[in-house]
């Protein structure tokens, strides 16, 4: 009788079990999204004929790399494209007559964390991009909107599983909010620049470029990955986000060994740069001994969206040799912009006769690396295209005409303005102000910069000369009445 009765008082309990049952099955069977694999690799590098479009200058290539730091970097990206689109050069035989910029210039962008969310923005939808990204991205809470996301109880059990983690959730949204399933094959197919997403490899430590030569190495789908997994896999910052894990099917389709790679292993050389990315990018050959790759922020192996792209040069034998792969042979000057949103913010405990506690050690320990190893890439950079002239001047041919732009906050003279842009958090929510004041002190960085005034000046361009307005009107690409003023340096042409 009492256990009749104790049935009597609780008749919804096995209704409970099912249901505690079918969360714990939710849980389990939570799976990350698989990137597919292929048997055949139909195309290496589309890239090609990207960089083939005639509506741009043969012999000029420009790189923008936009570095991470959250939405501040995304911001000040942003405004680069803005202040290039305000830059009339000289139009291209083709289209002899319409208004051309340094923004129809751009033959390849690359983008790391909050970085990856402009680049990748822009290449989607170009300069659709001035009407919609600071209402979708850029003035909206994405960090707010990502924490109420892990507040959820449905997402609790999905983070449960061993197979579906915090970048998992991110990327959802992202695709939501932003990039509304698309994939990297429809970027690879719109008009305009070649758009290169950058992870680092967690077990390695190397810069991971989602290209379709690096999904050729996993026998992976290219085309149908998504944008979004791209980008949540890029600013996939270490503790706060969980890795994106991409399967590896190498081995299961018709790619060879690339030559660069077994030429450099031919020679062993461990002084060699060469040698060092050969042996590091061959273990992406065997499906065996690494059937999974790990990938979180660009950040923690190249902030600046440029060391990678730099080494992978070097490793092919130099700019020639990767300008005439590329179909790009007549090329006689490269202009790279670096978009470097780096902070320098003073710590509060520096001031104080306490010992710091650990999150503090460590964000200054992670601040310390980066920039340090941002000074040691710029300084690469420039090393290495010394060394590029030299040699063609050594072997009589005409050296290429290189300008690093770097654009960053430490080239601003007043001391305040450095502090209050170094001050600002490089968190995925920022207000509406910091964000106008991001692109606007771009435009200055920018048009103040030397390397770029002698591009624009050997390109025969025009800079703007007179106040003008950040924004842009639909169907009016120069001229736009949202944003606020801002004041151009008067330069001369």
């Amino acid at each position: 009788m009492q256990h009749a009765s104790r049935n009597r008082r609780n008749p919804h309990w096995p209704v409970a079990l099912v249901f505690l049952a079918g969360l714990f099955l939710s849980a389990c069977t939570a799976q990350y999204p698989l990137n597919p694999g292929v048997e055949k690799i139909d195309r290496l590098e589309p890239y090609r004929v990207k960089l083939a479009d005639r509506s741009r200058s043969r012999d000029t290539l420009l790189i923008l790399a936009f570095s991470g730091g959250g939405t501040r970097a995304a911001a000040l990206s942003y405004g680069i494209l803005e202040a290039l689109d305000l830059v009339e050069v000289p139009a291209p035989p083709e289209n002899k007559g319409k208004r051309h910029t340094l923004l129809d210039e751009v033959d390849l962008i690359s983008g790391v964390s909050g970085g990856s969310f402009t680049a990748s923005y822009y290449g989607l939808r170009g300069r659709e991009i001035f009407n919609d990204f600071r209402s979708e991205f850029l003035y909206d809470d994405f960090q707010g909107s990502l924490l109420w996301g892990l507040a959820n109880p449905v997402n609790w059990v999905r983070l449960w599983s061993p197979r579906f983690g915090r970048s998992d959730l991110a990327q959802e949204y992202y695709d939501s909010r932003l990039f509304k399933g698309a994939t990297l094959g429809d970027i690879a197919k719109k008009p305009g620049p070649v758009i290169v997403v950058l992870a680092t490899e967690a077990i390695e430590g190397i810069s991971f470029a989602f290209t379709p030569s690096q999904f050729a190495l996993l026998c992976s789908d290219f085309d149908r990955f998504p944008v979004s997994r791209a980008v949540a896999a890029s600013a996939a910052f270490p503790g706060a986000l969980s890795p994106i894990v991409l399967k590896n099917y190498a081995g299961q389709c018709d790619i060879q060994t690339p030559p660069w790679i077994e030429k450099a292993l031919a020679s062993p050389d461990l002084a060699s740069r060469a040698y060092y990315n050969a042996l590091r990018m061959k273990t992406y050959l065997d499906g065996r001994r690494k059937p999974y790759v790990h990938l979180i922020d660009g950040g923690v192996s190249d902030n600046l969206g440029i060391r990678g792209i730099l080494e992978s040069l070097i490793s092919r034998g130099g700019i020639h040799e990767s300008l005439r792969e590329l179909g790009l042979q007549n090329t006689r000057r490269v202009a790279i912009v670096i978009v470097d949103a780096k902070t320098r913010e003073k710590a509060r405990w520096q001031l104080l006769d306490e010992i710091p506690g650990i999150g503090a050690i460590l964000g200054a320990s992670s601040t310390i690396m980066i920039n340090k190893y941002n000074f040691e890439t710029i300084e690469l950079l420039h090393h290495v295209a010394r060394d590029w002239a030299r040699d063609d001047e050594i072997h009589g041919q005409q050296p290429i005409d290189f300008y690093i732009v770097h654009v960053a906050f430490d080239a601003l003279p007043d001391a305040t303005e450095r502090d209050y842009f170094n001050s600002i958090p490089t968190s995925l929510s920022l207000e509406p102000d910091q964000v106008d004041k991001l692109r606007e002190v771009a435009s200055r960085l920018l048009y103040g910069n030397r390397d770029f005034q002698r591009f624009v000046k050997d390109l025969e361009g025009r800079m703007p000369t007179k106040p003008a307005r950040i924004g842009r009107s639909a169907g009016e690409p120069g001229e736009g009445a949202a944003g606020p003023e801002f004041a151009v340096h008067e330069i001369a042409p």
